[in-house]
């Protein structure tokens, strides 16, 4: 499963311990859910049954949702997707109008198609817009309605989707209270997806419960993100040699970010500062962002996320069409891509740019499960070192409500 393979620098005993507390008060909060997601059978069971029930009758299914009703979904459907599946999953979480109606018209097969639309709250105004939208147009098209064809995914509390789906007769899955919308990959926001698509869901259950176990490691990655803070390190760079991770890069920005970066501490006073994510992907960004880490100031800690079988030789070069080309002569992509990870590396440390590498052997449902949790486990115990609520996102709040004051005061 995921190691630390390497680390530029060393970790002070002292703070390696205090991390250990961090980790270990974190295990013992009984109103996390998502540290008891991997322990509830009836949530798996229900992702799991009501996805295979829908590959027999739908070929797509799209998913409405946003930010954390979405990312996870995307990013196991990047990681795990493959060209030759019969299923398609299609994420829809950015109310551009002109690209949503596009699409729209662009299908032919709506009654092929199966809906999900998710929302923690069941009331996040940009997934119920594009729900209202959907159905409008379906009916106007001659298609069945809306709910002829959807799953809602919310908590069960009486809330506008949850009245609605109860008023339709739509089936629905459940977003367990004390589970935050960032936070719920692992529960049927990024499962039912996952089953539809064809993906073993216990798999992700198995990886779920190897990471819970995982309390050294765990404390390693929160004593070296605080560490990282006390350099004032404030760019905390996820930098995945793997393709199949972009969008888990995403997912991991938007935990990091709404989690971490809070203004006040749970004392009322001033909170610690914490950095701000970045992802990264593979040698692509080498030729994007790698000038400015490896000579800009010396502010950001580098993770890298690498994957074994992605640097798997694969078919060899045989014969050179360039002439500049020959050390790549029976050599294979994926050691280009090894060399090219290494080389990286290896030079950020000469330039004294810090960095981690957490690595397995291959990308499956099992490791990205595991990997799920580890992230949330180590946002969650860097938040208790920091005695911030990381569960919470009031920053966030401000702009809705000045949207929706907006969409008021354009109707009057």
């Amino acid at each position: 499963m995921w190691h630390l393979e390497h680390e530029t620098v060393a970790i002070d005993g002292g703070l390696l311990q205090f991390s250990r507390e961090s980790v270990s008060r974190l295990q013992k909060r009984e109103d996390l859910g998502f540290l008891k997601l991997a322990a509830r059978e009836p949530l798996w069971t229900a992702s799991e049954q009501r996805g295979r029930d829908l590959r027999r009758t739908c070929k797509s299914l799209v998913v409405l949702g946003m930010g954390g009703s979405s990312l996870g979904g995307r990013a196991v459907l990047q990681a795990l997707g493959r060209p030759e599946s019969t299923r398609e999953l299609i994420f829809i979480d950015n109310v551009d109008s002109d690209r949503f109606w596009s699409w729209l018209k662009s299908r032919k097969d709506f009654d092929e198609v199966h809906w999900a639309i998710v929302s923690k709250s069941g009331n996040t105004i940009e997934t119920l817009t594009m729900a209202e939208a959907a159905d409008q147009y379906l009916r106007a098209s001659g298609f069945k309605k809306l709910s002829a064809n959807t799953t809602v995914i919310s908590e069960t509390d009486d809330n506008p989707l949850m009245r609605w789906a109860r008023k339709e007769g739509v089936a629905t899955l459940e977003i367990p209270k004390d589970v935050g919308g960032r936070f719920s990959v692992l529960s049927p926001v990024g499962m039912f997806p996952a089953a539809f698509y064809g993906l073993d869901i216990q798999k992700f259950r198995s990886g779920a419960t190897w990471a819970l176990g995982q309390d050294d490691l765990c404390a390693r990655l929160v004593a070296h993100s605080l560490a990282s803070f006390r350099r004032e390190e404030w760019i905390t760079l996820f930098w995945s040699y793997a393709d199949g991770l972009r969008e888990f890069g995403l997912w991991t920005q938007q935990l990091w970010a709404e989690s971490l970066g809070k203004r006040v501490a749970r004392d009322g006073k001033p909170a610690p500062r914490a950095s701000t994510p970045i992802p990264a992907i593979g040698s692509s960004d080498q030729h994007s962002i790698l000038q400015q880490v490896m000579e800009g100031a010396r502010d950001k800690f580098v993770w890298f996320f690498r994957v074994g079988q992605s640097e798997e030789p694969g078919p060899v070069i045989e014969k050179n069409l360039f002439d500049c080309q020959a050390l790549m002569q029976g050599k294979g992509m994926g050691q280009l891509f090894q060399a090219m990870a290494e080389a990286t590396r290896e030079a950020l440390a000469q330039q004294s740019v810090q960095s981690l590498t957490l690595k397995t052997q291959r990308l499956d449902e099992e490791s990205l499960g595991a990997l799920f949790m580890l992230m949330q486990l180590t946002v969650g115990a860097v938040g208790e070192a920091l005695d911030i609520n990381a569960f919470d996102q009031p920053g966030v709040e401000l702009g809705k409500t000045l949207a929706k004051r907006s969409l008021l005061g354009s109707a009057t």
